[in-house]
């Protein structure tokens, strides 16, 4: 069982990788690439006026420091985080929950559809999954030493104990650091262990007077961000670009079987095929709940990941009425739990069967899903801009763009140009938007680029070239362009005028 366990981790870590050998980006990607560049004092303030935590561009700085700030690196760095997930599955898992338990919680953690895609991004939801995990692993051993006391010995559960308490603490405060969701499951978490303390405190009073101090340690270690995180929930609450309707309600609870989240919803084949499969499984979990129970077996620890995974959604949902933060993308945060919830049950299943044809199903699923990333990533279109813009810029022409997503793609690649956002909209980004910087300002008015400037302008622009039509042409002249090229890589679409201002 062993040598299939590391054959699973070895092909799975293959899996994610076939895909993951390109620089293609999209604007969130692109902006993790250009904040990375900037120093770790910087990187807190910007952060601070965005909507995540610092944690993951912390880290992505240093990657960057490392390889260069390769865009192929950091997308390895975000596989890195889930290819971990999968080994945690034998040297965890396995050991803690059983054999079987192990191998399916590395299978599903590999080739579930979404990982193909979300182990890619260059984002902090891989790595986010990863200390979620981690936070619920040693909060369940804790649990754990305080239930199995008698078993052992003093000297080596106070060892253990402490071991456990000290990594709980670690990766809790990282979750803080790294993703709300991420904050939101360790504080459920932190409290359901620190009730079943107290329930034990009369024989745990030493554990308990360190759980405090752990507790307030974590407190103190949040406080220099709370002013951040209120201004953040202000700006969300104010009006943010997530909101709640029937895309809601089909892709949250089919995340984990959809390759790839599209931006425009639709009931096209893949999200019926998504909705199918999931539905199907909690089915089959359910049935293997009722089962259990049935049974007497224990099925504590997969109620608890489920449970806090559910919990977390229903919570992230009733908020949303007020502020809207309920996005199917962000549940990869908690998808670690998830996964050892399914991995538990279908564990529990005596039909061999049944477990080989749902591994089979998953497995066809995430070959699907894989395909279609390849196809997509490797397509030939998907740097064509780049190769077009990097062949006719010079050192000191300036850009201009309307359209962020498209333009933070171009920043992100041409950090040595000084460039122009048009924000016309008026949006509450310009903080936010300094990670583009210091090439890349935010400006409300054309006149702020023009009143002094001479010499060679590229207007950057999507579908139309809206841009260029209200642009003033005064003492201008149109050297090149319109020009359009269309993407693969999240069909993203880039068309470029380039002026002359006398």
């Amino acid at each position: 069982m062993k040598k299939t366990h590391i054959a699973i981790i070895v092909i799975g870590i293959l899996f994610l990788l076939v895909a993951a050998f390109h620089q293609d980006i999209w604007f969130d990607e692109s902006y993790s690439v250009a904040i990375a560049r900037h120093s770790f004092s910087e990187i807190w303030t910007i952060s601070g006026n965005d909507v995540h935590p610092p944690l993951y561009y912390w880290m992505l700085h240093i990657v960057g420091m490392v390889s260069n700030y390769h865009i192929i690196v950091y997308r390895l760095f975000s596989v890195l985080a889930i290819a971990i997930v999968g080994i945690l599955g034998y040297t965890h898992i396995r050991k803690d929950f059983g054999e079987k338990t192990g191998i399916i919680f590395s299978f599903l953690t590999y080739f579930l559809p979404v990982m193909s895609t979300y182990s890619q991004e260059i984002r902090m939801y891989s790595w986010s999954c990863l200390l979620v995990l981690l936070v619920g692993i040693y909060g369940y051993r804790l649990y754990q030493n305080i239930k199995n006391k008698e078993n052992k010995q003093e000297e080596i559960l106070k060892k253990e104990k402490l071991k456990n308490l000290i990594l709980f603490g670690i990766f809790s405060i990282g979750c803080c650091y790294i993703h709300y969701y991420a904050l939101a499951t360790t504080g459920i978490i932190n409290l359901l262990l620190l009730i079943y303390i107290i329930k034990n405190r009369k024989k745990e009073k030493i554990l308990l007077r360190n759980f405090i101090i752990l507790a307030i340690l974590q407190i103190i270690l949040y406080i220099p961000w709370i002013v951040f995180f209120v201004s953040q929930l202000k700006h969300v609450g104010g009006g943010f670009w997530i909101s709640l309707g029937l895309n809601t309600a089909v892709e949250v609870p089919s995340f984990q079987f959809r390759r790839q989240l599209d931006t425009t919803f639709s009931f096209d084949s893949n999200t019926i095929v998504a909705l199918v499969a999931a539905i199907s499984m909690y089915i089959y979990i359910g049935y293997r709940i009722y089962g259990a129970k049935k049974e007497k077996e224990n099925i504590l620890p997969g109620i608890l990941a489920l449970g806090i995974y559910c919990t977390v959604i229903v919570c992230m949902l009733i908020i949303s009425f007020v502020m809207p933060i309920l996005f199917a993308r962000y549940l990869l945060v908690m998808t670690g739990l998830y996964v050892f919830g399914l991995a538990f049950f279908m564990a529990k299943e005596k039909r061999k069967w049944i477990t080989v044809s749902i591994c089979i199903i998953i497995l066809i699923l995430g070959i699907i899903s894989n395909v279609t990333n390849i196809t997509i990533n490797y397509d030939a279109s998907n740097m064509k801009q780049i190769e077009y813009l990097q062949e006719r810029i010079q050192e000191d022409d300036i850009l201009v763009y309307s359209n962020i997503g498209n333009g933070g793609v171009i920043a992100a690649f041409f950090p040595n140009n000084k460039q122009y956002f048009y924000n016309g909209a008026y949006w509450d980004v310009e903080e936010a938007y300094k990670a583009y910087g210091p090439a890349m300002e935010t400006i409300y008015d054309y006149q702020d680029i023009l009143e002094n400037y001479t010499g060679r302008i590229w207007l950057i622009d999507s579908e139309n070239m809206g841009l260029y039509d209200e642009f003033p042409k005064d003492n201008t002249i149109t050297l090149e362009g319109p020009i359009r090229f269309d993407t693969k890589y999240q069909n993203y679409i880039y068309s470029f005028v380039l002026l002359e201002k006398f």
